[in-house]
């Protein structure tokens, strides 16, 4: 297990999961989001295979809506 930080939560995942496995642990749409890892962008391509390294900062960004 290793501990990345999500958000600026810290959670421990198993060093195989991948952003789609994140997305379901954590139940976040993923349509309608940006992901980054330690300030970048991953391009969605990437999500079903692109694992994380202990001590990753993850930010999720939920596209809104409004006006």
């Amino acid at each position: 297990m290793i501990k990345i930080s999500v958000n600026e939560t810290v959670l421990e995942v198993e060093e195989s999961t991948t952003i789609s496995k994140l997305l379901t642990k954590i139940k976040s749409p993923s349509e309608g989001i940006a992901f980054a890892i330690n300030n970048k962008i991953i391009a969605k391509e990437r999500w079903d295979s692109h694992d994380f390294n202990s001590n990753d900062q993850v930010l999720i960004i939920q596209a809104t809506q409004g006006g």
